[in-house]
C-alpha cells in the first residue's frame, strides 16, 4: 500500500517539475515581452525635429540626471523639454529611452513613465503646456 503511494507520488513529481519550468519560462517571456522600450515614430506631418540626434542624447540624459538625483528636478525638466517641437520630443524620449529607477530592482521607466513618477499633477500640466498632445 505505501509501495503504491511512493510510486504514484514519484511519476508525478517529474510532471510538476516540468510545469513549473514552463510556467517559469512563460512568466520571464512575458515580463521581457511587457517591459520592453517601444520608441515613438517621428510624425511628418508635424515638421521636421527641431533638434539634432546629439542634442536628444543629451537632453536626455540631462532629464535623467535632475529626476534621479535629490529633489525632483523639475525646472531642469523644464528648461530642457521647453521649445521642443512634437518630433524634438520623439527623439528625446526616445534618446532616453528605458532607465532603472533609483531604487535597486525597481523597474525600467520610459521618460513619461519618469515624469510620472516624479511630479505632481500641477507640474505635469506644466509640461504637458510645453510639449502638447505628448503625454
Amino acid at each position: 500500500n505505501q509501495k503504491a503511494v511512493v510510486q504514484a507520488t514519484a511519476s508525478v513529481i517529474p510532471f510538476l517539475i516540468i510545469i513549473m519550468v514552463v510556467l517559469g519560462i512563460g512568466a520571464f517571456v512575458y515580463y521581457k515581452y511587457t517591459k520592453r522600450f517601444v520608441s515613438l515614430v517621428e510624425n511628418r506631418d508635424f515638421g521636421s525635429s527641431n533638434i539634432t540626434n546629439n542634442q536628444a542624447q543629451t537632453k536626455a540624459e540631462t532629464i535623467y540626471n535632475a529626476m534621479k538625483g535629490f529633489g525632483n528636478g523639475f525646472e531642469i525638466v523644464k528648461t530642457n523639454i521647453a521649445g521642443l517641437n512634437y518630433n524634438g520630443f520623439v527623439k528625446v524620449y526616445n534618446a532616453f529611452g528605458n532607465r532603472q529607477g533609483v531604487i535597486p530592482f525597481s523597474d525600467k521607466m520610459n521618460m513619461v513613465e519618469w515624469f510620472s513618477d516624479q511630479f505632481d499633477d500641477e507640474e505635469l500640466n506644466q509640461l504637458r503646456f510645453l510639449v502638447p498632445n505628448m503625454f
